[in-house]
């Protein structure tokens, strides 16, 4: 296919800015989530109560990582688009989605193992609410990607 019949939504650019900043949010969540567990662990002692999903899995970096690919493909497959280009972009927007899916189901798992923990302590509630808004960034990236995806394919195999 020649690269001149690929056209692509401008709107794509915007979106995977919205996937960077997502990435960004999702790490810097990560790294308050850290470093209030380790905070937690030496002032409290290691049997705190909190279960810690999202840190044993490292959800914040490998999620963030791939989120930032998603949307630097994104801008990329928008400004110089190439049948390449377009193929690593779905790849990588699909992956993305995924990995979006798997953290909603880890943070999920998370919010059950947490759900009867009664704890006045500011870490608890803090934890809790730092999960709750990698929960909301997680589902905007899902969205973000599965309609890049969407805008991408229809571009790729409908014109």
């Amino acid at each position: 296919m020649p690269e001149d019949n690929l056209h692509l939504r401008k709107e794509l650019r915007a979106l995977g800015v919205i996937q960077l900043m997502t990435s960004l949010i999702i790490q810097s969540l990560g790294y308050f989530w850290s470093y209030l567990f380790f905070s937690q662990s030496i002032v409290f002692g290691v049997k705190a109560g909190y279960v810690t999903v999202i840190r044993k899995s490292r959800y914040a970096l490998w999620g963030s990582f791939c989120f930032y690919l998603s949307g630097c493909f994104s801008i990329m497959v928008q400004k110089k688009p190439s049948d390449n280009l377009v193929l690593w972009t779905l790849s990588v927007n699909i992956i993305s989605m995924i990995q979006a899916m798997t953290g909603v189901a880890l943070i999920l798992l998370e919010f059950i193992l947490t759900a009867r923990l009664e704890s006045s302590l500011w870490q608890h509630r803090t934890g809790r609410m730092l999960s709750e808004y990698m929960f909301l960034f997680s589902i905007l990236e899902i969205f973000a990607s599965a309609l890049a995806t969407e805008w991408i394919y229809q571009a790729q195999y409908e014109n």
